[in-house]
């Protein structure tokens, strides 16, 4: 086990590094490293800091929501915080999870159920509608304060501009970018000698936080909606009911989405969405696994960052195999000719 002083030393090392990343990856939309690597390093910091809890400080990462408002769009505080997931990468942790869900449960008598469902690799938004028209929408940003990018999600066709009922509803979704489409939208960048994008998630956070509008129109943004975060006129019981309520007012609500009696059933529906992963026809970078009763949710409430009824169980990198269709050889751009006309590498 590592000394007080030597976490001390490695936890500002991993601060700093995180601190970067997070930056390139929120703010700039152009990451320097693979999810997986920065998934390791702040499984790290949250481990550390865990062994020595009075090294813990505000300012970690581990205690608040990465991003940042950009320069050029107004400030937009959301009245219901846009929180992160916490990250768990095995099965034992989810297991974990349900045991502190359990002993939770029968001190507050409830009953444990689950929710699982995709979670969508994209731009966390929310989108404000009053009496039923669509009249704000605002990027994740720090979890407390966003970006107002209504004009740019105006340009999503999958994002109705009046809904079936006429009420005021803020509702949480996610924007992405579908393999597919985001092959055609490089290929296309390609052919016009343009900069390609690192990912689907980042091309999505570039064409979402653009200060043109004229210019995320030109994207293949898509959207699914996952939360209600606001309803004065309607109560909800249970999650999986206000995602069939979010479905008839004629949202987009995310497709992959199973109901679970129990932690096992849960596990199942886990394994379900990792062997089918590669055929979903947009990203996704790990399962949510939400507790479902929402009068329990109140009860278990938040951390700074993040909920205590849910985790987001994170996958392995997908294996991928790469077919070679060609091989090009080119020799160095010095040359000279020798005496019989051919040409040498020199």
């Amino acid at each position: 086990m590592m000394d007080k002083a030597s976490a001390e030393k490695r936890i500002k090392e991993l601060r700093d590094l995180t601190e970067v990343y997070a930056k390139k990856y929120y703010d700039d939309d152009a990451p320097e490293i693979s999810d997986f690597e920065y998934d390791m390093l702040m499984n790290e910091l949250k481990n550390l800091e865990k062994q020595f809890p009075e090294l813990i400080t505000r300012d970690s990462l581990t205690q608040k929501v990465g991003g940042t408002v950009k320069e050029g769009f107004s400030k937009v505080e959301h009245e219901v915080p846009l929180q992160s997931l916490q990250d768990v990468f095995s099965i034992e942790e989810v297991e974990e999870f349900d045991v502190r869900m359990k002993k939770l449960a029968a001190e507050n008598n409830k009953k444990v159920s689950y929710v699982v469902e995709t979670k969508i690799d994209g731009l966390s938004v929310s989108l404000e509608y009053k009496n039923g028209v669509f009249v704000r929408g605002a990027t994740r940003g720090n979890g407390q304060i966003g970006e107002d990018i209504t004009n740019n999600l105006k340009t999503i066709k999958s994002i109705p501009q009046k809904l079936n009922q006429n009420m005021d509803i803020t509702v949480r979704g996610e924007v992405f970018i579908g393999k597919e489409e985001f092959e055609k939208l490089n290929e296309e960048r390609e052919v016009l000698e343009e900069p390609l994008f690192a990912n689907a998630r980042n091309a999505a956070a570039g064409s979402l936080r653009q200060l043109d509008s004229k210019i995320t129109a030109k994207r293949p943004l898509d959207i699914f909606i996952f939360n209600v975060q606001k309803c004065d006129s309607k109560q909800f019981k249970t999650h999986h009911e206000a995602l069939e309520f979010l479905t008839k007012l004629g949202f987009n609500v995310i497709p992959v989405r199973a109901y679970c009696k129990n932690i096992k059933e849960a596990i199942e529906e886990i394994n379900k969405i990792g062997e089918k992963r590669e055929e979903l026809k947009f990203g996704i970078d790990g399962a949510v696994i939400k507790i479902d009763d929402l009068d329990f949710r109140a009860v278990l409430g938040s951390t700074t960052k993040v909920p205590r009824w849910a985790v987001a169980y994170k996958y392995p990198p997908e294996k991928k195999e790469t077919k070679l269709k060609d091989i090009i050889c080119q020799v160095g751009r010095t040359r000279s000719n020798n005496s019989n006309g051919n040409t040498r590498a020199s």
